[in-house]
């Protein structure tokens, strides 16, 4: 439990450090679009394909470790859908929300957590991770906001487009490539790539704690608690059964268990406002999810590989 708390303290203060320059207005609006745009575009696939692009994936079980992150991703996907249908308590808008808040996960808390805990070894399976559910995420937001938002009419094409130019996505398919063709990197380069790679995990959590808002959290009570439900209880316990089910090895199950108790991605009240969810119950959920992670994951890190066959 010391070691899982003793990982967690940098990555709380510096996302507190986020939300303190923000409400202090130290930095301009242009500031943080610029280092949302910096590390979404270049930093974090200049990392993935770091650590894609040289390491041995071949020894890793990426098949059954894939499989067990994207079935509970879509058991949390069917729950949500079965919850709005049976209930309709909420309108579409905030039923997006819900879904979001969800399904997704903090790419950049994944990765940092993933990293101080279990080192070059962990970096490796989360970037897999990362990858798989990069793809499916987008699959699903974008598909439900656009059945469930009317004025947003489905085009395959749109969702093809968004997920092949997704930087991240391209950042891992492009380290994928290079090591399976086995053209790999000059270690030169991928300490390069690694160097400024590295700088997303600082900056990206100050991104995390600049987007905290806690306006509309009281309104939003009833979404927010399904949201937690899904996230900090039902993930876990299915990544406990899941990782038994496939008797998948400790390192792998632990970094499961990391992507499947963090909190929800920040970028989620970026698409509800452009694709007209309820972008304050997205921030509610948001800003509810990341105070409350810093207590519930060093609870599951710590008590949930116990249960592990």
């Amino acid at each position: 439990m010391l070691a899982i708390a003793s990982s967690l303290i940098p990555i709380i203060i510096t996302i507190l450090l986020g939300y303190g320059i923000k409400r202090s207005a130290m930095m301009k609006a242009d500031f943080w679009l610029g280092a949302e745009n910096l590390t979404y575009y270049i930093l974090t696939p200049a990392l993935l394909i770091s650590i894609l692009s040289n390491r041995s994936l071949s020894q890793l079980p990426w098949h059954s470790f894939l499989a067990i992150l994207m079935i509970i991703v879509l058991l949390c996907a069917l729950i949500i859908c079965l919850w709005h249908w049976f209930l309709k308590r909420q309108s579409t808008a905030a039923f997006t929300s819900l879904f979001q808040g969800g399904v997704r996960y903090n790419t950049f808390i994944s990765l940092a957590l993933a990293d101080s805990l279990y080192g070059d070894s962990g970096l490796s399976y989360a970037a897999l991770a990362a990858t798989g559910l990069i793809i499916l995420n987008n699959l699903l937001c974008v598909s439900m906001f656009s059945i469930s938002i009317r004025t947003h009419k489905f085009s395959l094409r749109a969702m093809g487009k968004q997920i092949i130019l997704n930087p991240l996505i391209l950042g891992a398919a492009v380290g994928i490539f290079l090591n399976l063709s086995q053209i790999g990197l000059h270690s030169t380069l991928v300490d390069s790539l690694d160097l400024f790679g590295r700088a997303a995990f600082p900056l990206g959590l100050i991104l995390v704690g600049a987007a905290l808002s806690f306006k509309g959290i009281k309104a939003d009570w009833e979404l927010t608690l399904v949201s937690l439900l899904i996230q900090f209880l039902f993930k876990p316990v299915a990544a406990i059964y899941f990782i038994n089910l496939f008797d998948i090895e400790a390192l792998a199950g632990a970094v499961i268990l990391i992507f499947m108790c963090v909190p929800t991605a920040p970028a989620s009240y970026i698409l509800a406002r452009k694709l007209g969810g309820d972008a304050p119950a997205m921030a509610a959920i948001i800003t509810t999810q990341t105070l409350l992670a810093f207590i519930s994951m060093p609870l599951t890190l710590y008590w949930a590989p116990q249960f592990f066959h």
